[in-house]
C-alpha cells in the first residue's frame, strides 16, 4: 500500500510539473515551442512559435483560404435585344475563384510584464494571384476562338476582352507577393499554461491590386494589339449596367492597397 501511494504521489508531481505555469524567468531563447491554429480574415492559419525572451516571440506558419467560387451571368445583348456579332452567344456565365496561400514570419513584442498585449511586425509571402476569373463555358463560336470576345468599349473605341484559342476568357486579380504586416493583439504565442488564446488585429500592405486579362484594343502607333495586361477601368465605355458594374468593380479593387487582418488563434505549448 505504501508503495502504491508513493507511485501515485510521484505521478501526481510529474503531472503537475508538466502542466505548470511558466513565469518570466522561464522564457529563454527558443527554449519552448508552441503550435497554433487560427481562423480569421487571412484565412485558416497553422503556425509554430518560440520565445526569444520574455518580451519577444517569433511565429512562422502558413495561411490559406478554402476554395471559394462566385458566379455571375453577363448579358451580352444590345439594348435592342440583338446579339452584338454572329460570333457570340446571348449570355456569358463568369466565375471567380479565390486563390490565396501565404507563408508568414512574424515577431511579437510584449512591452508590459503584467499584460499579454503585444505589437507585431513581419510579413506574409506567397503567390501574387488573388482571384481567378473565367467563363464556365465558351460563349464564342469555335471559328472565332482567339479573335473575338466581349466588347467593353463602344462603337468609336474598341476595347474587348478576347477569348483564347480554347474559347475561354480569363482574367485575374493580382497583388504583391511580398506583403509586410503590422498589428496589435492580446495573448501569448507561447502561452504560460499549456493552452492559450490569442487575438490579433492588423493590416497586410499588398500594394495596389491590378485586374489583368487578354485585352484587344487600338494602341496608337502599334495599331490593333491583343495581349495579356492590366484592364484599364477608364477605357470601359459600354453604358450597359453589367459593363458599368464591371468598371466599378475594377475601380474599387484598385483602391484596396491594404488588407485588414482580424483573427483568433488557439495555441498549445508543446514543451
Amino acid at each position: 500500500m505504501k508503495k502504491l501511494l508513493l507511485i501515485c504521489a510521484i505521478a501526481t508531481c510529474g503531472f503537475s510539473q508538466a502542466y505548470a505555469q511558466l513565469d518570466e524567468d522561464d522564457y529563454g531563447y527558443f527554449n519552448h515551442l508552441s503550435a497554433g491554429i487560427s481562423l480569421g480574415t487571412d484565412g485558416i492559419g497553422v503556425e509554430l512559435a518560440a520565445p526569444m525572451t520574455y518580451n519577444f516571440a517569433v511565429r512562422t506558419g502558413i495561411n490559406f483560404f478554402p476554395k471559394f467560387k462566385y458566379s455571375k451571368n453577363l448579358n451580352l445583348k444590345n439594348n435592342d435585344g440583338t446579339v452584338p456579332g454572329a460570333f457570340l452567344t446571348p449570355e456569358a456565365e463568369l466565375e471567380g475563384k479565390l486563390d490565396k496561400f501565404d507563408f508568414k514570419l512574424l515577431v511579437d513584442w510584449y512591452p508590459f510584464k503584467t499584460s499579454s498585449f503585444h505589437a507585431t511586425a513581419g510579413f506574409y509571402i506567397g503567390g501574387s494571384k488573388l482571384v481567378d476569373i473565367y467563363n464556365k463555358a465558351p460563349f464564342v463560336k469555335p471559328e472565332y476562338y482567339g479573335s473575338a470576345g466581349i466588347n467593353l468599349g463602344n462603337e468609336d473605341f474598341t476595347y474587348a476582352m478576347f477569348a483564347d484559342n480554347n474559347g475561354n476568357v480569363k482574367a485575374e486579380v493580382k497583388v504583391n507577393s511580398f506583403k509586410p504586416y503590422l498589428g496589435i493583439g492580446f495573448g501569448r504565442a507561447v502561452p504560460k499554461g499549456r493552452i492559450g488564446v490569442q487575438f490579433d488585429l492588423g493590416v497586410q500592405f499588398w500594394g495596389r491590386p491590378e485586374v489583368l486579362g487578354n485585352m484587344h484594343y487600338q494602341n496608337g502607333g502599334e495599331g490593333i494589339v491583343t495581349r495579356y495586361e492590366k484592364i484599364h477601368q477608364n477605357w470601359i465605355l459600354n453604358e450597359k449596367k453589367d459593363y458599368q458594374d464591371l468598371k466599378d468593380a475594377v475601380k474599387t479593387i484598385e483602391k484596396i492597397g491594404v488588407y485588414p487582418v482580424l483573427n483568433i488563434r488557439i495555441n498549445g505549448r508543446l514543451f
